[in-house]
């Protein structure tokens, strides 16, 4: 199974998908990370900085990625080990590429 792993700033909630005026790029995340899940043998995991901080502490090229740069460096997605991703939020299309190649690459015995 591929691990989807998104590392996310500070929010509200898990997801920043909340209130009566959610940010519409979070929305489209969310959607897309649930197309995925459902199309995709993926296993994704949201951490933000204020619900999940452990994640971030035990993850050392995460946590020194946001020591150097600052929180405006995140959002960073991570895929099987390797970050894909930082400064934005991918789209559907970006990261299904991404699965397909996750998953189209050979195996380590």
């Amino acid at each position: 199974m591929t691990e989807l792993t998104l590392y996310e700033e500070a929010m509200c909630c898990s997801t920043g998908v909340c209130g009566p005026d959610p940010d519409d790029e979070l929305v489209e995340v969310s959607a897309a990370l649930d197309q995925l899940e459902d199309e995709f043998d993926v296993d994704v995991t949201r951490a933000n900085m204020q619900h999940n901080i452990d994640q971030f502490l035990e993850t050392q090229r995460i946590y020194d990625l946001v020591q150097e740069n600052g929180p405006s460096i995140l959002p960073i997605v991570v895929v099987d080990g390797d970050i894909v991703m930082k400064s934005e939020y991918p789209s559907y299309d970006e990261l299904a590429a991404e699965l397909d190649t996750a998953r189209n690459a050979p195996q380590e015995a």
